[in-house]
């Protein structure tokens, strides 16, 4: 079987390459966002507060009814989460300003740097 003579070339024209793992050392000066926080000022995120959770069956969510109500895990004195895309933040109390529900921050959340 011959092999075409386009096919040789491109076959010929394949190179492993060995690259080399960076070192993540403080000699390399600030993070890019650090240095440049403007970038993303701009950029909305969407934050949730999360009072509680309550697990149903599918029959359940379909038996539920305007008017009912459904208790959650939480009580009423637990913190709420303040969830940034699924991730926790923070957590707060429960306020009422004006005619809205907010959540006063009272506890900022530890990450690790990952």
């Amino acid at each position: 079987m011959s092999v075409d003579n386009t096919e040789a070339k491109a076959v010929a024209s394949i190179n492993k390459i060995e690259l080399q793992d960076l070192e993540t050392d403080a000699k390399y000066g600030d993070n890019l966002l650090s240095r440049n926080m403007d970038l993303i000022r701009g950029v909305k995120v969407k934050l949730s507060a999360s009072l509680g959770n309550r697990e149903l069956t599918v029959q359940e969510l379909f038996q539920l009814k305007e008017g009912e109500v459904l208790q959650l895990d939480k009580l009423t004195t637990d913190p709420v989460d303040i969830l940034l895309d699924g991730r926790l933040v923070a957590r707060g109390e429960l306020v009422v300003v004006d005619d809205n529900f907010g959540v006063r921050i009272t506890e900022l959340a530890q990450h690790s740097a990952a």
